[in-house]
């Protein structure tokens, strides 16, 4: 088993309700895992509209990348501070960022 620590910020947060939080999780889960799996099964009341706003959805599914990860919605996800693949195998004290889009002008 392995501990990582989760940090929202923006929208996220408000949907979530929550600015950081830890999972333990199996070794061997993914950082797709965590975000599908594991924050929708703590946050059941809100799981649809935290798949619908950080995932990009096509009628309501998921859209997937040809390596059958799922797209992003344009939101940022950093793993001690750094952007990896959602296929990112997690260790024992990520630090997992999860940022909405950024706006500039």
């Amino acid at each position: 088993m392995l501990t990582v620590n989760v940090r929202y910020f923006g929208k996220i947060r408000e949907i979530l309700d929550v600015k950081t939080e830890e999972y333990t999780v199996e070794d061997g889960t993914k950082l797709s895992d965590l975000l599908l799996k594991h924050v929708t099964q703590r946050h059941r009341e809100a799981s649809e509209k935290w798949v619908r706003t950080v995932f990009r959805t096509v009628k309501g599914e998921l859209l997937l990348n040809r390596d059958g990860t799922p797209v992003l919605n344009n939101h940022l996800v950093l793993i001690n501070g750094k952007s990896p693949s959602l296929n990112y195998g997690l260790k024992d004290g990520d630090e997992i960022a999860v940022l909405p889009p950024f706006g500039g002008g």
